[in-house]
């Protein structure tokens, strides 16, 4: 049943965009703030990636259990346990899915189990939505099927039999919409349903009511997904608070697994752990016109800014060259500073007349007639 529930396009569509919100922030491994780039090659390999999607997927299906094995590359590999296949309650790998008994998971090294023993995880919440969705889409198919396309009407003598196989040919070659065919001699009546306009928007309003339902518990929201009418800047902003609060708890929880569960499977495996943790490499993405604002009004106050932090917010390549550009950028600034300096003082005397001269030469020149002014 959970499988299903993948074939849900709104629900496989939402747990995507939630699982982009995990791993598009990269993880690293420092040791008193400095990277280890031998662990860090494997963080940034493509089965870290796969890794932290499996590990969120735990709270949809409960549970998840994975294997790591070093290959002979020298790169971390990990096989995901098949969840038929295990009985989180007492332990044990099962051979078969209906396997009363198995083999104890302590006696296979480096796995990794992530969940709990008896959840059910979201997937039982979210079913009922997807399972009524799937019987609405398919009633409102067959009512499309039946009342979005004409129908069409042959007659025949009742006696004439060839005319009536001859009918019977003819509308199976023009197409499969409704066929009646029918003697000349009896009546036919069409009735449909009175409203079938309101009728088709009954289920298209029934399926979008569970998948906002799906979007609430996946992402903790609606609007960064289904863009109502009725949906407002304003409100707009707090769902994506919201969903971005969901994936800062979804980013904890990857963090916590790495460093209080995955640091002895990294050691046996010939990694050094000691004295290090697992860090995000770098921010969440900012608004970098919001950001170009708030940098312009510290530098009006005064505020020092240090240039690596603005090359590396705004994601301009630093220059190979920029102590040099930076150094003559100094001089440049040093030798205007003394220019101005040079300068001499101006006449007290003459000042206010040569203002008033320089302001009034600024002014516009009437168009026109001259007038008094």
């Amino acid at each position: 049943m959970y499988e299903s529930a993948n074939f849900d396009l709104h629900l496989t569509g939402v747990m995507a965009k939630r699982l982009r919100g995990v791993t598009q922030i990269p993880i690293e491994f420092q040791r008193e703030g400095k990277p280890d780039e031998e662990i860090n090659r494997q963080l940034r390999s493509p089965w870290f990636k796969e890794l932290r999607k499996e590990l969120i997927l735990s709270e949809f299906w409960g549970f998840t259990l994975v294997q790591f094995r070093k290959e002979d590359d020298g790169n971390i590999h990990f096989d995901l346990i098949n969840r038929k296949h295990y009985d989180p309650v007492h332990g044990r790998v099962l051979r078969y899915q209906g396997d009363m008994g198995g083999v104890p998971i302590e006696n296979f090294e480096n796995t990794l189990f992530v969940g709990t023993e008896r959840g059910l995880g979201i997937f039982a919440e979210i079913l009922p939505a997807v399972l009524y969705k799937k019987g609405n889409m398919g009633d409102w198919a067959r009512f499309c099927n039946i009342f979005g396309m004409p129908i069409r009407e042959y007659t025949y003598d009742a006696g004439d039999e060839e005319a009536r196989r001859t009918l019977i040919r003819e509308a199976r070659q023009q197409g499969t919409n409704a066929v009646y065919i029918h003697p000349k001699d009896s009546e036919l009546k069409l009735l449909e349903a009175a409203n079938k306009t309101g009728s088709s928007e009954l289920y298209r309003t029934f399926a979008e009511y569970w998948d906002s339902k799906i979007s609430i518990r996946v992402l903790g929201n609606t609007l960064t997904t289904d863009a109502k009418s009725t949906g407002t800047q304003a409100l707009g902003t707090i769902h994506k608070e919201e969903e971005n609060e969901m994936n800062a708890d979804d980013r904890d929880f990857i963090l916590n697994i790495l460093n209080y569960q995955m640091r002895d499977i990294f050691a046996q495996l010939g990694f050094n752990t000691d004295g290090g943790e697992f860090v995000y490499a770098k921010k969440e993405k900012v608004d970098t016109a919001q950001q170009i604002d708030i940098v312009q009004k510290l530098s009006n106050m005064g505020l020092p800014i240090d240039d690596d932090y603005l090359y590396e917010t705004f994601g301009v390549t630093k220059p190979e060259n920029y102590n040099e550009l930076k150094a003559k950028k100094e001089e440049e600034r040093a030798a205007l500073h003394q220019q101005l300096a040079q300068q001499p003082e101006p006449d007290t005397k003459k000042a206010p007349q040569n203002t008033l001269r320089r302001f009034f030469g600024l002014a516009p020149t009437p168009i026109g007639a001259d007038n008094d002014f």
